[in-house]
């Protein structure tokens, strides 16, 4: 009986042992996925492929507590590994290594060939090994994949405790590879999108530019007009992103106006000013079916920040509404004051500057100082006098810079 309970009572210790173990490695595992969800969460929505790879960067190296590390890409022309971001190195040991690293060199090279993780301590004893250049003396390197192709690397460098690096280390970075290499190629994709979206919004802009002789790059001078206003009104930036869509494209129902009506050199007829004037809505009847499409990510050059497809209809109230008046006599609704949104109370000042001094079929252009006393003048009749304001301070300030 006694020797029963002995041994009852040591299966019961081993079972406690090994649950303490299994809730020991449930807590690891859980602590990881806390660690990958955080990662996911933070980078997921970075879409600049300038400063994404400094994200990802700071956040492995602020996880794994380390001192160095650098995040290699292969570049899109020639194939070849290159370093976009590194923290904490010597600037001058930095460059040197920049200088001599080859793709197939080193401990990254042979991690990204095998395509596997690779830990090595003591490298600075080791002059074959390439990273010595560094001063590193404990490396852990990660190669990124997406679908099985290559992407970069991550190399680490020394613990911040002084311990070397264990599997679990490496194990932990390797879950997070993958994600952070698909973030990286979906952001490469992004920019490739809106390279295009913005060659094909330029190409649209020009074209209904050039339907009218006497308008070349109007709609370039509007966008740069309005986003001067816009700075001196501190909106935000994706308020400014909307709004540089929409005075790009302010003019797109011109593409249906006849050449011999915007090049008229007299007075419109009212059949001709009625056309005219319908304009507006047919710039929006062209961009409204774009909300229509699935999953339509639109974006700024300069900015580069996404504008979700929800948000595509805030690009209408600057086309449709330009050409509204403060005191309610414009069209095509009649809005007044306040009622007209801002984007298009924006883009109206910037038109109207822009109009008064270019050269037109039925009078010469005025000098800058004669359009900003008929804005002036116009301010509470045609125009929101507060973005006048705004306006002229921005042109002042251009001409101190």
């Amino acid at each position: 009986m006694p020797a029963k309970k002995e041994t009852l009572v040591s299966k019961i210790e081993d079972l406690e042992k090994e649950l303490q173990e299994m809730t020991q490695e449930l807590s690891l595992v859980y602590e990881e996925l806390a660690l990958v969800y955080d990662i996911s969460m933070s980078i997921g929505t970075i879409l600049n492929v300038d400063r994404l790879p400094i994200e990802v960067l700071t956040k492995t190296m602020n996880i794994l507590e380390v001192k160095y590390g650098y995040l290699m890409l292969f570049d899109d022309e020639d194939f070849k590994l290159k370093i976009r971001a590194a923290i904490g190195f010597d600037p001058e040991k930095l460059n040197k290594f920049r200088n001599e690293f080859k793709a197939e060199e080193g401990i990254s090279g042979q991690a990204i060939r095998e395509g596997k993780y690779i830990i090595q301590s003591h490298i600075q004893t080791s002059k074959e090994i390439h990273e010595h250049i560094l001063g590193i003396d404990n490396i852990l390197c990660i190669p990124m994949k997406c679908k099985d192709e290559p992407v970069g690397i991550i190399t680490l460098g020394d613990k911040l405790s002084g311990e070397p690096f264990y599997t679990p280390d490496a194990k932990l970075l390797y879950s997070l590879a993958t994600l952070i290499a698909t973030t990286l190629q979906n952001a490469r994709f992004f920019c490739q999108l809106q390279d295009l979206f913005i060659t094909t919004v330029s190409s649209l802009s020009s074209a209904i530019d050039a339907k009218d002789s006497y308008t070349e790059g109007h709609s370039e001078r509007v966008t740069e007009y309005a986003l001067d206003i816009a700075k001196a009104l501190n909106m935000a930036e994706q308020d400014k992103n909307i709004l540089e869509l929409s005075a790009r494209l302010h003019d797109l129902g011109k593409i249906g106006v006849s050449e011999s009506i915007l090049d008229k050199p007299g007075k419109l007829d009212d059949e001709e000013w009625k056309i005219m004037k319908a304009h507006p809505l047919k710039g929006v009847s062209i961009l409204q079916p774009v909300e229509n499409i699935k999953e339509t990510l639109v974006a700024v050059q300069q900015a580069r920040l996404l504008v979700p497809k929800e948000d595509i209809k805030k690009l209408i109230p600057g086309i449709k509404h330009h050409h509204e008046r403060y005191d309610g006599k414009g069209y095509p609704d009649g809005l007044v004051g306040e009622d007209i949104p801002l984007i298009a109370r924006i883009i109206a000042v910037a038109d109207a500057f822009d109009a008064m001094t270019s050269t037109r079929s039925y009078r010469p252009a005025m000098t800058e100082e004669q359009a900003i006393a008929e804005l002036v003048k116009n301010a509470g009749l045609q125009h929101d006098p507060n973005i006048v304001e705004m306006f002229i301070q921005a042109r002042k300030k251009k001409e101190i810079e």
